[in-house]
């Protein structure tokens, strides 16, 4: 069977006479044209939300499983929702990149993260930026942190000296390790 017979498009062409003898089969042809449309529907409503996120609508459609988009199509999800789960997923995106949401005014301090800017102040076991920490992405600090708090501070032959394992920039003879500075690789030891 072609492509062509389970699609249930008739073969009309002379080049195709073969598939002539065969009975399209009507009812995918109209589930694939219905399809197409909720895409279409979906990918338009997601323009409308996008449009002023810094993620594209195809984006938080490739986001999204199967089972979402059948519960838009069906309605059993809301557009807020849907708007909501956007500027979610471009929130991640931002962070992914190592900037700071708006929403994130406070310092706290990261079991696995070290100092870290959240919606809240305290002390915390994990916290959203973990994700980076796992994945080699920066975070930003809200402040300076010492060298040698950090588990990629690799101590020289002199005891105050080291270089730094993730390639942040030092000079010739290394870091000192008492220095305080910004670092979005830092990583408590």
């Amino acid at each position: 069977m072609s492509w062509r017979d389970i699609l249930g498009i008739e073969a009309s062409n002379t080049h195709n006479s073969h598939n002539t003898q065969n009975t399209p089969i009507n009812g995918i042809s109209a589930d694939i044209a219905n399809c197409a449309e909720q895409e279409s529907k979906l990918l338009e409503s997601l323009n409308g939300i996008c449009q002023h996120l810094d993620i594209s609508a195809s984006e938080v459609k490739n986001a999204l499983s199967n089972d979402e988009i059948a519960s838009l199509a069906n309605g059993d999800e809301t557009t807020e929702s849907l708007n909501t789960f956007a500027i979610m997923l471009a929130q991640r995106k931002r962070m992914d990149q190592g900037k700071r949401p708006e929403s994130y005014k406070h310092i706290a301090n990261c079991q696995h993260c070290g100092p870290v800017w959240l919606w809240f102040s305290g002390d915390v076991l994990g916290c959203p930026w973990c994700w980076n920490h796992a994945q080699g992405n920066p975070i930003p600090r809200p402040g300076p942190v010492r060298c040698a708090d950090c588990k990629h501070f690799e101590r020289v032959n002199h005891p105050r000296l080291g270089h730094c394992k993730k390639g942040q920039a030092e000079t010739p003879a290394g870091l000192w390790a008492s220095d305080n500075r910004y670092c979005d690789y830092f990583c408590p030891s």
